[in-house]
């Protein structure tokens, strides 16, 4: 996995290292229970397989009124991605009494055309279960092999005809990274000038000191 990705990845999951350091207010029964949700939510409306299995793993609002029989059909409010692997991490953003924002970390199967996905995620505790509320796109990292990039909810469309349901990257390019350097070479030219600045003000001080010229002598006229 390319370095860039790897810091990108953990710096996605540092966000709820305070959250995680806490427990998030989340018992291990709970946890469990989470785990069960998402990993089944994920594998079954995120991946679009055997998609009718995944309706009772989100919470009535995230149906759109849609009956079971609707939802088994496929046509859901979910993001699609071809997630690799049946369990899935995910780190506490936060929890506010019956809500849980997460920081879902989703790696693409082998041979996709997009990288790794980290999907902010809203679960609702509903009736002693943990249902997903919302899911929305968040950051997707440049697939391996390619050049660094990371693109954001905006650069994101759905892949219209792909028969994996896969996203796709939109065609607008990212920051070249010749340019990565500017912002460097502006701040050293800042300290640059700073320092220049101090070095003249400092020989300035010094040219205006040393010995003061002695004081006129007091006429003794009488004056």
């Amino acid at each position: 996995m390319p370095i860039v990705l790897c810091c990108a990845l953990v710096a996605v999951l540092a966000l709820g290292s305070s959250a995680m350091a806490s427990g998030g207010g989340l018992s291990a029964a709970e946890r469990h229970q989470i785990d069960a949700t998402i990993n089944s939510f994920v594998n079954h409306a995120v991946k679009r397989q055997n998609v009718g299995a995944s309706y009772d793993d989100v919470t009535p609002r995230y149906r759109l009124g849609m009956t079971r029989a609707e939802w088994a059909k496929g046509s859901l409010p979910v993001f699609p991605y071809p997630a690799r692997g049946t369990k899935f991490g995910w780190t506490v953003q936060y929890r506010t009494g019956n809500e849980l924002g997460i920081q879902l970390i989703l790696m693409p199967r082998k041979g996709a055309d997009v990288g790794a996905a980290a999907l902010p995620t809203t679960l609702k505790l509903v009736h002693g279960r943990w249902l997903i509320d919302s899911m929305v796109p968040g950051a997707f990292f440049a697939p391996e092999g390619k050049p660094a990039r990371v693109v954001g909810t905006n650069d994101f469309l759905p892949g219209p005809g792909n028969d994996n349901n896969s996203p796709r990257v939109a065609s607008t390019p990212g920051v070249s990274s010749s340019f990565a350097y500017i912002p460097f070479m502006l701040f050293g030219l800042l300290v640059l000038v700073l320092l220049s600045l101090a070095l003249v003000s400092g020989f300035r001080y010094r040219a205006r000191g040393g010995k003061l010229p002695p004081l006129p002598r007091r006429s003794r006229s009488g004056a």
